[in-house]
């Protein structure tokens, strides 16, 4: 007796969506900018130009989000919800844009500086979203209720 497994287009979209959220958990390791990276700047350096400070923990810096973006990946993958990875999607886009507007408001960006963790991210961001893409929308046959001014069934 063997066991025969189809892919499915949402669970392959759903897998590739997954590998995208991973690769953008992973981008707040390697340095993103001036040999720093998402762990170095505090989460407040997403809402203001000026340096923030220092960073007390892991969930107090940049990385944070990028965090969430891989556990929104994981969760999303396995239940293969469109909603969740999208989720991920908007938050992992929103911290890079932030990210880069603090920064260009603060007169320190320069694109031929971002090192390899901001393209890790950025790359990873477009496969959450060819992932999307891939799932489609979830094909549910659901009847309408009657209306109260219908005599009749729809046919």
């Amino acid at each position: 007796m063997t066991l025969k497994i189809t892919p499915t287009r949402r669970g392959v979209g759903a897998l590739i969506a997954l590998l995208g959220a991973i690769a953008v958990a992973a981008s707040a390791y390697p340095a993103w900018y001036r040999d720093e990276g998402p762990r170095d700047w505090p989460l407040m350096q997403l809402f203001q130009a000026n340096p923030a400070g220092t960073v007390t923990a892991y969930w107090g810096s940049v990385a944070a989000p990028l965090a969430v973006v891989g556990l929104l990946g994981i969760l999303g993958a396995a239940l293969r919800f469109r909603f969740i990875l999208g989720l991920g999607w908007l938050i992992g886009t929103a911290t890079f844009i932030l990210w880069s507007a603090m920064r260009a408001i603060d007169g320190e960006w320069r694109l031929g500086e971002l090192q390899r963790g901001a393209w890790i991210g950025l790359v990873g961001l477009l496969v959450v979203l060819i992932g999307l893409v891939v799932m489609g929308p979830r094909h549910e046959e659901v009847e309408a209720p009657l209306s109260v001014f219908d005599d009749k069934p729809p046919e």
